[in-house]
């Protein structure tokens, strides 16, 4: 406990450094040079809170507002607990007024994905079945973003046990893209994905097994990090089964010193920044009082080298025919790698692993098959290893791979038909749905980091995403590879319908 408030402390006085070194009071005024206050980020806003620029319960309530005038549009928020949101957010200021600093979130309200348990909403998975499941506890990432400070006020929608890369349910209906109503935002954590775009939150936790988190941060413009395998705990995120009786699977059926053998999934942090990731990723993976079953690994300490010094390797095509990529979305990549190549960053476009998509593809589905099934089946480890070995020996001669996120813009709502029948076009042509997740797999399945980061928008005017993958345990490299790619490209972009 006591190294996880030194941690905390840490963080907080890197917040308050960078405020003071950033220009100007946080304006709640719109200006040309600067974005509205629920644009500003989760650094930027914490540390406004923590400078008396603006109080928790002034930014919880301007957040309340823009729910209530834009929400019915996206449905991105379908939970909350106001009265409870409220009242924590008068005792951080309070507190704050007495000079105590709970954490480096002191007094920041934000939202979280409805697979994760909270107290005082309901954690439904998208299922009718769990409309009135009220959670007696907190998600353990949850109730470290609480230790730190955070005020969780509302949860935001998932497909049916988060199981689509659309967000649709019976309980709570369909989320829409901001940048397009009808187009999805993709999934599992379009929510997330939308309420970030929308200015709803500064800051979200999402999940990922195949793509969940990093597919909604490229389809809306936002970004997401997947965490190297096994670094956050998981404990109180709903899991995604396809049996009713095993909901929620994580916790309930599966025990806590299991947790650290279920295979794929990974809970991580979205925002609208690079520096936003990287300080919750700080909290995530703090050691706290609240831990999950089984020892886990350290995070490699941040890179400390400019971009141009980064080794980056690139691959965005392959001939397996479920790796296509649109020529609208590839257009958006290769300008991205042009102008890393303009900064003088060592970008190699001839080098992409000696690892399989296909292969990758079908040991990920053997693997999700038998999640349930622990331990796993032996030749499925064996299977496993060798592939991440063939990935620690490309990262020994690169720090980042860049690859597409989804072969494709964020495309329209397709509900009327099982998955197994939906087709998605890529440049003209039909295409199997589920191919979508192609290039998302193969991160989840070698248990290694990744981090989707906007780069720019495509023809028809939507946005595009990166993924930036590195070796196990460089989520800081990830990030701070994200956090230099956005001066050269620009970062997130607010929906022009909602940027007032």
């Amino acid at each position: 406990m006591k190294h996880f408030r030194q941690i905390l402390q840490l963080c907080a006085t890197i917040i308050l450094i960078s405020a003071l070194l950033s220009c100007g009071k946080l304006s709640t005024k719109t200006t040309r040079n600067a974005d509205p206050v629920y644009y500003k980020s989760a650094v930027e806003l914490a540390g406004a809170i923590q400078r008396g620029e603006i109080t928790s319960s002034e930014l919880l309530n301007l957040y309340l507002k823009r729910i209530a005038r834009y929400n019915g549009a996206v449905n991105a928020v379908v939970a909350m607990d106001v009265d409870a949101a409220r009242a924590r957010a008068a005792q951080a200021d309070k507190a704050l007024a007495r000079g105590e600093i709970w954490g480096p979130l002191h007094g920041l309200p934000m939202t979280v994905k409805d697979m994760y348990e909270v107290v005082g909403m309901p954690a439904t998975a998208g299922d009718p079945k769990l409309k009135n499941y009220m959670p007696k506890r907190n998600a353990i990432a949850v109730q470290r973003l609480i230790d730190a400070g955070a005020i969780v006020f509302g949860k935001t929608n998932v497909p049916f046990h988060a199981m689509d890369f659309q967000t649709f349910n019976k309980v709570y209906g369909t989320t829409k893209n901001p940048w397009d109503l009808t187009r999805t935002p993709g999934g599992s954590s379009g929510g997330s994905a939308t309420a970030l775009a929308m200015g709803f939150t500064p800051l979200e936790l999402g999940s990922d097994i195949a793509g969940s988190l990093r597919n909604p941060a490229h389809y809306t413009g936002v970004y997401g990090h997947k965490p190297t395998f096994g670094i956050v705990p998981r404990s109180g995120h709903i899991g995604c089964v396809p049996r009713y009786e095993d909901i929620p699977s994580i916790p309930g059926k599966v025990a806590p010193y299991q947790m650290s053998e279920m295979p794929l999934s990974v809970a991580g942090p979205m925002a609208r920044s690079a520096e936003d990731l990287e300080l919750a990723m700080e909290i995530l993976t703090a050691s706290g009082k609240s831990k999950e079953g089984g020892s886990r690994p350290e995070l490699l300490p941040r890179p400390k080298k400019p971009l141009q010094d980064y080794r980056v390797a690139v691959w965005f095509t392959d001939p397996y025919s479920g790796a296509e990529i649109d020529a609208e979305v590839k257009s958006v990549l290769l300008k991205a790698v042009n102008k890393l190549r303009k900064a003088d960053v060592q970008v190699d476009e001839t080098a992409p692993p000696g690892i399989s998509l296909e292969e990758s593809r079908q040991l990920w589905l053997s693997i999700f098959v038998q999640r349930n099934h622990l331990p796993l089946p032996e030749a499925l480890v064996t299977r496993q290893k060798k592939m991440q070995a063939k990935w620690a020996e490309f990262f020994e001669s690169y720090d980042v791979l860049l690859a597409p996120v989804t072969p494709n813009v964020a495309f329209p709502h397709i509900h009327t038909q099982p998955m197994s029948e939906r087709t998605l076009v890529i440049n003209g042509k039909d295409h199997r749905y589920m191919e979508n997740l192609t290039w998302a797999l193969m991160a989840v399945v070698s248990g290694l980091p990744a981090t989707a980061a906007p780069v720019g928008l495509s023809d028809s005017g939507l946005p595009v995403g990166v993924q930036i993958i590195g070796a196990r345990l460089e989520d800081r490299k990830t990030i701070a590879f994200a956090k230099g790619l956005s001066k050269l490209v620009g970062g997130f972009v607010a929906p022009s319908s909602y940027k007032d």
